[in-house]
């Protein structure tokens, strides 16, 4: 198969596309180049889809697919989406001519789809417009015209974006890849296909032959089991590749989504730092408007008096210990009362032992007793005009400890006036955090790693089903020594068919097998640079075809382990082995690589230009940047091998895809 042109009209950012890809068997390819956005990925889809067709369902699907740049200029009404592809292909060794062309149109918020092949006089259409019963015969034909020249299912094998074959996680993801690689691609699957029906008409054989009704009906039960079994690992191997396949698309995406994510924890960490900080300086300078207004309202009390106080503090200090020096001086004295019983009491004593029946005269020694403490205590108190209040209030307006709220104010505004400066460039600098966010959803991480559980559980439920079909299987072959020993030729060569068909599979592999590890190792040796000149022998189990392993080892004995090759290298092993498989493959189909060098480093790439593209395929479309294929040095190196040049250039203004016949302005003819 060999794609001659590609065509399409209102596709995503091509308004109209036209590409000649013819390719001659000395130039057999076709190098297309444009920077990141320039409408690569689109070409290859356009390519994929006119072949396999779009799965538009919803109006808004066709919306998305439809050219931004047409819709706002003209709108939608009446205009299609059309994508078309001429390619040839060999039918019974003589090369044949298709057009495949696909067209979809949106009316009544229905989408239309109308699909057309013609070849050598003939044409097939359908669409929705067309009867059942045309549209089932006339699609048939055209899906088995499609599977002739390159099924679907092996498409994803040679139509790939190169990066992606670098995206795989673990040994076993490599393993089942390359199986699936070697079984689709050369065919073996259909063998497996042929054992699993053989052992079906085997087991209804069986299950005729016996005489016993219980005994049919407990075979039929253990084998219904097993086939239940079975549909029921075929199913978790599909969930599986399923889960393989989700795995090494969404890689590189959850890879820079956990970086992406953990730089967006790091800068929203700074951002909240920075919003406290400036919280912070907002509610200091609300306090400082309170603290002012306070001091306003209690500025007598706060300032007025504290400084009355510190003015008079001296002599309010005189009146205090003046009126404590007079206090302390009569804490001695004795009451009138006191002395009225202490004289009464004295003169009672004097008269009775001293004076023999003479009188006392009581009231005036008690008068003059009285008189008599006064003159010894005659302090005069100058600050009589004061009660003890006033004496209470003078003390709590020198002893009570008040700071000076201006220190404090004065002491909070400066700091306040540094923060306040720094605000505009902390909230600017929030701004450019928040512009530096990813802004993305963070959901298909949580579901990356949820599948990555799910392969996991997939591989254990698969195990325990396994020995669960051993355990059935060994109590099945119990029956077959209660079958009559009845002569009967087509049971004899029915029960032969299942070993017959795995043994073929295996044969087959093991004739392969040889090719494919010799093939292998020399291509490595070659091309995986890292490895270049030092790898003995590739190994492919043959056991089975059903699950084959991969390993490579250097020519010292040890094995380079798959799992511990970086991304470049991985990407190597899985495009080399692609061009094993095409040569030694029963398909011919054109090779069409997206983001060709996608990791691989400055000295790698340099040896696939020289040594992969060359002869890799008998048409090979190379779709890069020019950072993979550079200009300047890279082009040179395949100049002889390239038929045509295009350039991809996005048109903003128009929102479309125009194109230029070059290659960053180098053509392939006259370079």
């Amino acid at each position: 198969m060999k794609i001659k042109r590609i065509y399409a009209e209102n596709y995503k950012t091509y308004r109209h596309l036209d590409l000649d890809l013819e390719v001659t068997s000395d130039r057999p390819i076709i190098l297309i180049g444009g920077g990141n956005g320039c409408g690569k990925t689109t070409l290859f889809d356009a390519i994929y889809h006119a072949l396999y067709g779009l799965d538009i369902k919803t109006t808004h699907q066709f919306e998305e697919l439809f050219n931004a740049g047409e819709r706002l200029s003209s709108g939608m009404k009446n205009k299609y989406i059309v994508l078309q592809v001429d390619f040839s292909g060999f039918v019974i060794n003589t090369e044949q001519q298709y057009r495949l062309k696909r067209a979809y149109m949106l009316a009544d918020n229905r989408v239309l789809e109308s699909v057309t092949l013609s070849m050598g006089g003939n044409t097939f259409t359908y669409g929705s417009g067309s009867s059942s019963s045309q549209r089932t015969i006339n699609e048939e034909i055209v899906n088995k015209i499609i599977a002739a020249n390159l099924p679907k299912e092996l498409s994803y094998y040679f139509l790939f974006d190169a990066m992606k074959t670098s995206d795989l996680l673990k040994e076993e993801q490599i393993n089942k890849l390359i199986e699936k690689n070697i079984n689709s691609v050369m065919g073996f699957n259909k063998y497996s296909r042929f054992r699993k029906t053989a052992e079906t008409l085997l087991q209804e054989k069986k299950k005729e032959r016996m005489e016993n009704e219980n005994q049919r009906k407990e075979y039929a039960r253990l084998t219904k089991e097993k086939e239940n079994l079975e549909n029921e690992i075929q199913q978790i191997d599909e969930d599986y590749a399923e889960a393989l396949e989700y795995a090494n698309e969404h890689q590189q995406q959850y890879n820079q989504l956990k970086e992406g994510k953990n730089a967006d924890e790091v800068t929203r960490e700074k951002m909240n730092k920075l919003e406290q900080a400036v919280r912070n300086t907002l509610k200091a300078e609300e306090e400082y408007r309170q603290n002012v207004e306070t001091m306003s309202k209690d500025i007598e009390t706060k300032v007025i008096y504290p400084k009355l106080a510190s003015l008079l503090s001296t002599e309010i200090e005189m009146i205090i210990q003046g009126k404590e020096e007079l206090a302390t001086s009569r804490v001695n004295m004795l009451t009138d009362r006191q002395i009225e019983i202490f004289t009464s009491q004295l003169a009672k004593v004097v008269e009775e032992r001293y004076l023999e029946g003479r009188r006392i005269n009581i009231p005036l020694l008690i008068e003059e007793m009285k008189l008599q403490q006064e003159n010894e205590n005659a302090y005069e108190d100058k600050y009589a005009f004061l009660d003890a209040l006033d004496i209470e209030r003078l003390k709590n307006l020198i002893y009570t400890a008040t700071a000076n709220p201006f220190i404090l104010l004065d002491d909070q505004r400066d700091r306040l006036n540094i923060d306040i400066v720094e605000l505009p460039k902390q909230r600017e600098l929030i701004r450019e955090y928040q512009r530096a966010l990813n802004g993305n959803d963070y959901s298909l991480i949580e579901a990356y790693e949820r599948n990555a559980l799910r392969i996991n559980d997939l591989k254990e439920t698969k195990k325990k089903k396994k020995d669960e079909i051993n355990k059935l299987e060994k109590e099945i072959e119990t029956y077959d020594y209660d079958l009559p020993q009845v002569p009967d030729p087509q049971y004899d060569q029915l029960s032969k068919l299942p070993d017959f068909f795995k043994q073929l599979s295996v044969k087959l592999l093991r004739s392969k097998k040889t090719s494919i590890e010799r093939m292998m190792r020399d291509q490595l040796n070659v091309n995986l640079v890292v490895y270049a000149g030092v790898i003995g022998k590739v190994e492919l189990s043959a056991s089975n075809s059903d699950d084959i392993s991969f390993k490579i080892y250097h020519k010292d004995g040890n094995e380079i382990y798959l799992s511990q090759l970086n991304a470049g290298a991985k990407q190597t092993v899985m495009q080399v082995l692609l061009k094993v498989l095409y040569n030694l493959g029963d398909y011919e189909p054109p090779v069409m690589i997206d983001t060709v060098m996608g990791v691989l480093d400055k000295e790698s790439r340099e040896v696939i230009l020289e040594s992969y593209f060359p002869d890799l395929a008998h048409q090979t479309i190379l779709l890069s940047t020019d950072t993979e294929i550079t200009a300047e040095h890279d082009f040179a190196k395949i100049q002889a091998f390239v038929a045509k040049t295009y350039t991809l250039h996005r048109d903003k203004d128009n929102q479309c895809t125009t194109i230029s016949e070059d290659y960053f302005g180098l053509h392939a003819k006259d370079y």
